[in-house]
């Protein structure tokens, strides 16, 4: 016979590690992530460091926001849970009495009605989206490629200047700096170095990846805000390259107003 004496069991518990994370938390966190993130950059990055330090921390700041929440950390340290365990006495061996009987079977719960109709509904209107906003990428990307095939191409070095008179706006894509007719003296050479500042920071290159999450995460309102601001980044570092290169400011404001290119949305 074991006398009653209580024992000790430890075991380590960990803060948030119940388990798979659900797409509500997962959604939520990611909302809050990147708020958090572009609140830093608005108070404390915006007109205070290099256009280039503002535009990877940008870029980063829509990646992070999707990555950092699909990680398993926790927000507290591991603390050590004792139970009290009693050491009940063993029964005399006559006692036990053999059993042939089944084990009990665990029954799946089942979810109800509604549960099961709007969890098909949620993720087929979401990947639906998706689809869309791919799609359109798609076919702007497609759209900008044929345009230079039906344009004039001329190597310039450091970019390729495809001219042609449908083009209403001048804008730019990777390597290639599209243009219309009616530029000619200091007016085309102006915008030529404004389209010229894009191609040699790699504009386009981080609006395509910001457009990619986007179109993954369109539900939220911060990639979009990002967007914006990252577009606003590479117009102020293309203005800034004019006028290093020393051109008037007067002058260059004069050129940007007619050919209103700040309504430009650039790849």
């Amino acid at each position: 016979m074991f006398r009653g004496v209580p024992g000790v069991c430890t075991a380590p518990k960990r803060a948030g590690s119940a388990g798979m994370k659900s797409p509500l938390l997962y959604i939520l966190e990611v909302l809050f992530c990147s708020g958090l993130l572009l609140a830093f950059y608005r108070l404390l990055l915006v007109r205070k460091v290099s256009f280039r330090a503002c535009r990877r921390y940008l870029v980063a700041a829509v990646f992070l926001s999707a990555v950092i929440p699909a990680l398993d950390i926790p927000l507290y340290p591991a603390r050590t849970v004792v139970y009290p365990l009693p050491l009940i006495a063993a029964p005399p061996a006559e006692n036990f009495v053999q059993t042939t009987g089944e084990l009990p079977v665990a029954v799946p719960v089942v979810p109800s009605g509604w549960r099961r109709i709007l969890r098909p509904v949620a993720v087929g209107g979401y990947l639906t989206a998706v689809f869309l906003s791919l799609g359109f990428l798609a076919v702007r990307m497609v759209g900008i490629r044929r345009l230079r095939r039906r344009s004039r191409l001329t190597d310039c070095g450091a970019y390729t200047l495809a001219e042609h008179p449908q083009i209403a706006t001048p804008f730019s894509f990777l390597r290639t700096v599209f243009l219309g007719g009616g530029y000619e003296g200091r007016r085309r050479m102006i915008v030529l170095c404004h389209e010229a500042g894009h191609v040699r920071h790699r504009h386009s290159a981080e609006r395509i990846a910001v457009e990619l999450v986007r179109s993954l995460f369109w539900f939220n309102p911060f990639v979009w805000i990002a967007g914006r601001w990252l577009q606003e980044v590479h117009e102020w570092e293309a203005d800034r390259d004019v006028l290093d290169a020393g051109y008037d400011l007067t002058e260059y404001r004069t050129v940007i107003f007619f050919t209103n290119s700040s309504a430009i949305i650039r790849i």
